[in-house]
């Protein structure tokens, strides 16, 4: 088996767009949607980079409110990989999620909103079936 050393550039801002035409009554409740949408592209002229875009949106029910965050993290491997966008989406998307959620909160607070992320799911997958592994893993 190879060692492979993995680079994780830090998440840029590609776009934001923001709009607000909101004019409620205070103490008005408000509906915001939120979802995202997060991918791998590989470069086929460079196998051994790629690049994770997510795409940020949150609106509310009278699309009055709209908030937009598209950001980029480039990656990075040493030497090739089979199916690299696989291996970044198991082993380190997770990382790169909590990444681009600091960026949308640091940009939403800059534009005013109070925006409420969802929570990130960690997984853990070991290839060992015995339990001795589990406990006495340092």
């Amino acid at each position: 088996m190879k060692n492979v050393a993995v680079t994780i550039r830090p998440t840029d801002v590609r776009s934001v767009v923001y709009e607000n035409k909101f004019s409620g009554k205070p103490g008005e409740p408000m509906k915001i949607q939120v979802k995202n949408n997060a991918g791998v592209k590989l470069n086929p002229a460079q196998p051994t980079m790629a690049v994770v875009g997510v795409k940020f949106e949150a609106k509310d029910e009278a699309d009055t409110i709209r908030f937009e965050l598209e950001t980029v993290t480039a990656v990075q491997v040493s030497t090739f990989v089979d199916n690299l966008d696989d291996m970044i989406k198991e082993n380190y998307m997770s990382t790169i999620m909590m990444a681009v959620n600091e960026k949308i909160r640091t940009v939403a607070s800059m534009v005013g909103m109070n925006i409420a992320i969802p929570p990130i799911k960690f997984e853990r997958k070991d290839s060992s079936n015995s339990i001795d592994a589990e406990i006495f893993r340092a």
